[in-house]
């Protein structure tokens, strides 16, 4: 049975994130919009010691390696608003969700293409360097991109970085560096690895190759 707050936060969703695209995923907190090759999360994401919500909105690659709905890029927007009676938290919800729309429309607008999204991510990477999912994530941006000078730099920070050689984010940055003189085939990679990605998260199978 859903309890009270869960019911709130249901409603107010439905109300703001539906209206602009977004799909609840099963009986969960969480809501997905999908863009084809990537999608935006917004999570009412529960606290294990008090009723409430805190909220978390951001971006997922559809080309991602990981099992999970990860936060590629975004993450916490509001902190923890407890549940204190029906009608305070009706409200709360209410600016939840509101917040949670709007963040969700700057992160499509600063990811309208893949040049634009390559951009961002490459500008986050060289600006924080750190040699992970960022820096494989701006690389897949950019090679599909058509940027490989640049998709080449960020792979080169992924196998400089910091990650163990047999690590799962060093082999596949490897293996995506390797591609980089083959674009047909790297483009093919990605697009595979969105078709895999979509089919786990029970999303619309396309009529083509998102890129």
């Amino acid at each position: 049975m859903q309890r009270a707050h869960d019911k709130l936060i249901a409603s107010a969703a439905k109300q703001e994130l539906g209206s602009i695209g977004f799909v609840r995923k099963g009986r969960s907190r969480i809501w997905i919009a999908d863009h084809f090759w990537w999608a935006t999360v917004v999570e009412f994401q529960p606290s294990s010691w008090s009723k409430g919500s805190y909220l978390n909105v951001a971006a997922h690659w559809f080309w991602s390696l990981n099992d999970h709905l990860s936060f590629d890029f975004g993450g916490r927007v509001e902190e923890h608003i407890a549940y204190a009676s029906d009608e305070q938290f009706a409200e709360a919800a209410v600016y939840l969700a509101r917040r949670a729309a709007a963040e969700a429309v700057k992160l499509t607008d600063s990811f309208r293409s893949l040049s634009a999204t390559a951009a961002i991510l490459v500008e986050e990477e060289r600006r924080s360097s750190t040699g992970g999912w960022m820096a494989y994530n701006a690389g897949i941006a950019a090679g599909v991109a058509g940027l490989s000078a640049e998709a080449s730099e960020m792979f080169t920070h992924v196998l400089n970085g910091f990650a163990s050689p047999d690590s799962v984010l060093v082999q596949a940055a490897g293996r995506m560096a390797a591609l980089l003189d083959q674009p047909s085939d790297f483009r093919d990679m990605i697009n595979s690895l969105i078709a895999r990605r979509r089919d786990a998260l029970a999303l619309p199978i396309l009529s083509s190759p998102p890129l």
